[in-house]
């Protein structure tokens, strides 16, 4: 079974979810690998480039040297740095498994970051990568949200629609996350995507606003609603895969 797994914003914690369902399932017994297909900020000593060099010129598509985009021969290993990657393997996953297939050293929309190394992003070789690394449990996160671009015409939406598999959204639990909920559920609902969970992340029980959320959202949806908190002494997603027994008990039966 696969999960497509985004999130309303950036920096809402896509890869601790999917870490954390990575985990639950791998303790359930069941045979699971996170993917993130593209991975943008892979390079440590990236930095926004200046207005003279953040454009590629025309005719080379290189970008100038100040933007420090390392070129074919100079990258680092990417699965040395990815991020998102090291966070899989303290879950549990293989560390030789390649998680990945598309990495751009700047952080960044990845239709700009791969612009940047004079590069394009395919959907179908997202798409191919998923289909040759598919196992009992298949987590596919992707980068930002659900409307990122990956190139000039497709963006996240096209693989989650090509998937046919259901989402996971996550949520920061702050101000606006119902506005953000609903916006993106209207774009599930468009395109006729099932949402499987509805995360609201870093959730606190003794803040009114989280609680006024959550109340709206589960009289709102018919979905599950799993929120999460801050969690300490969680190296290995041990504790946070807790939160996620109940809901994969469902999937897990079906094996």
């Amino acid at each position: 079974m696969k999960f497509f797994i985004t999130g309303s914003d950036t920096d809402v914690g896509k890869s601790f979810v999917t870490a954390s369902l990575l985990r639950a399932f791998l303790e359930q017994g069941a045979k699971a690998v996170a993917l993130k297909p593209v991975q943008t900020g892979y390079a440590e000593n990236s930095r926004i480039p200046d207005e003279n060099s953040r454009i590629p010129k025309a005719k080379s598509r290189i970008p100038d040297e100040k933007s420090r985009i390392p070129d074919e021969n100079s990258r680092i290993p990417s699965q040395s740095l990815e991020p998102d990657f090291k966070e899989y393997i303290k879950a549990g996953q293989n560390a030789n498994f390649k998680a990945t297939c598309y990495t751009f050293a700047y952080p960044a929309s990845p239709h700009f970051s791969a612009e940047l190394e004079g590069k394009k992003i395919k959907a179908r070789g997202i798409l191919d990568f998923i289909e040759q690394n598919l196992a009992q449990i298949t987590l596919i996160e992707g980068a930002g949200g659900i409307l990122v671009p990956l190139n000039e015409n497709q963006s996240f939406l096209d693989i989650a629609k090509e998937l046919n598999a259901p989402v996971i959204l996550v949520c920061k639990n702050c101000l606006g996350a119902i506005n953000h909920a609903l916006l993106n559920l209207e774009i599930l609902r468009q395109n006729s995507i099932k949402l499987a969970a509805l995360i609201l992340n870093f959730h606190d029980e003794n803040d009114a606003i989280c609680l006024s959320n959550q109340q709206f959202l589960q009289k709102k949806l018919s979905c599950p609603i799993i929120t999460l908190k801050n969690y300490k002494n969680n190296e290995n997603y041990s504790n946070s895969a807790k939160d996620f027994r109940a809901f994969i008990s469902k999937f897990l039966d079906k094996k």
